[in-house]
């Protein structure tokens, strides 16, 4: 089995029957010597030429017959070369993909925006062509192969088939966690900013500084940068992504926990921004 084998099965007949010309040519040349004694037994008569023409004729015959056969099974070999070559091919592409896709979803370090947006890219970019073509390469490999052969091909494929679905059906939950990831360290910078400013203000009132200064820069921080309009963007973004995760996985809280441990978070610290 193999393309290995069969291009090697393939070079070998080719090797062999590479001289079938100059056979054919000494043939030719026996065949008109024979013709030639004919001739001359024919003239002196009485001779029984019958088996020498059957022998002679039995002899083209067989040439005839290897020949053809040599080219019908040299299509075969070729055939058979080729079918193996697309169905090896298929078969990397895909698991050239998996194997990517499964390292992409095992990363535990995703922290810009712009991971997460090659993670979509990837997982958008998959192309269900390949699917279909490994299954009609398949097909037809199994056309060129003995019975016996044909399990392992249709293991490999049901094997790759279900690895593939695996993957599919887990890369959007996997895309949402990355956006509910990214958008939670957003959150906890925003909370570490707003902290620090806050007590940045409350020294400030504490020595007295002036008032109006404190309130112009609070209101610089709080309403002209829009931090509180973004942290409640970035909640309203993180819940949307629960919502939907929730729908595709039921089983799986994680989301959930996390959004009512930063609504929380959020309450608290708004009540210190009211005051």
């Amino acid at each position: 089995g193999g393309k290995d084998a069969v291009q090697s099965q393939l070079d070998k007949h080719r090797a062999f029957f590479a001289r079938t010309m100059y056979y054919k040519s000494m043939l030719d040349s026996k065949n008109k010597v024979f013709k030639n004694i004919i001739k001359s037994v024919d003239q002196a008569g009485n001779i029984d030429t019958q088996d020498a023409n059957q022998k002679m004729q039995q002899i083209n015959d067989r040439f005839t017959y290897v020949s053809q056969n040599a080219q019908i099974w040299e299509q075969k070999l070729q055939e058979a070369v080729r079918c193996w070559h697309n169905f090896r091919e298929c078969e990397r592409i895909i698991s050239d993909w998996l194997m990517k896709a499964e390292q992409l979803i095992s990363e535990k370090h995703i922290d810009t925006k712009e991971i997460v947006e090659s993670h979509k890219v990837f997982f958008e970019r998959v192309n269900e062509r390949w699917i279909h073509d490994l299954v009609q390469t398949a097909q037809d490999l199994r056309n060129c192969l003995p019975t016996d052969q044909q399990r392992t091909i249709v293991n490999s494929v049901e094997r790759l088939q279900s690895k593939w679905k695996e993957v599919l059906s887990f890369a959007p939950l996997h895309l949402m966690r990355l956006e509910f990831r990214l958008d939670e360290t957003t959150f906890h910078q925003y909370i570490k900013d707003i902290d620090k400013e806050i007590n940045i203000e409350q020294q400030a009132f504490n020595k007295q500084e002036n008032v109006d200064a404190i309130i112009a820069r609070n209101k610089e921080f709080f309403v002209n940068r829009g931090v509180v309009l973004e942290v409640e963007h970035c909640i309203e973004n993180m819940k949307k992504i629960a919502e939907s995760y929730s729908k595709w996985q039921p089983t799986d809280n994680s989301l959930n926990e996390a959004l009512n441990t930063i609504e929380h978070q959020w309450e608290s610290i708004a009540q210190k921004v009211e005051h």
